[in-house]
């Protein structure tokens, strides 16, 4: 039942953001896909805003082989890019969740960087990286925390494809509930259309 929340609470924040694009300057639309997960993202920037953005994702994985899980994010940052060489980035994001029997949420802080290379001007490379302490994760979640990286080719003006790769790892203290591997780890290959 919470999973159904979820996933129509993010497909409702996703379509609010892609259907309002021209009053929220939609900036990004982003999906991923490795052979157990799948991911859609879009980013916006606030109006009246000079720097202020909003993003939404929601992410399915079949990591684990008995269960699998949904999480999906809601985040603001601010962030400074010229959409041609770098992309920069750093905030706050609520991650919400379903796996298993187990759900729950966390606000993460943290940021992003991406840059063209040096003489390859199509070619770029960076990372990112979420964490949420204890202290602000809800419920029985006693932590969450996400890394990851990539490598993209600006194939056509303004769309990329990229490799990267992710790493999620998220902590429950429900008693009996271990979590000796993360919700999602591994590549991933998707594309990103940048407005």
């Amino acid at each position: 039942m919470f999973a159904k929340k979820i996933v129509s609470s993010v497909i409702s924040v996703l379509f609010l953001g892609i259907t309002a694009s021209s009053a929220f300057a939609a900036k990004s639309i982003e999906a991923n896909l490795s052979n157990d997960t799948a991911q859609v993202e879009f980013d916006t920037k606030l109006a009246s805003t000079s720097n202020l953005y909003v993003n939404g994702s929601l992410l399915y994985t079949e990591e684990d082989d008995n269960h699998s899980a949904i999480v999906g994010t809601l985040g603001f940052q601010g962030v400074e890019t010229n959409n041609k060489t770098y992309r920069a980035a750093v905030g706050g994001r609520l991650y919400f969740y379903d796996y298993s029997s187990l759900n729950g949420a966390a606000v993460a802080v943290g940021g992003m960087f991406y840059h063209t290379i040096p003489g390859a001007q199509r070619l770029s490379a960076g990372g990112y990286g979420w964490f949420a302490p204890q202290v602000t994760s809800f419920g029985n979640t006693e932590q969450i925390y996400e890394l990851g990286g990539r490598v993209a080719f600006r194939v056509i003006q303004n769309t990329d494809v990229f490799v990267g790769y992710r790493y999620l790892k998220l902590k429950h203290e429900k008693s009996g509930v271990k979590f000796n591997d993360p919700l999602e780890k591994g590549p991933h290959v998707g594309f990103r259309l940048n407005f």
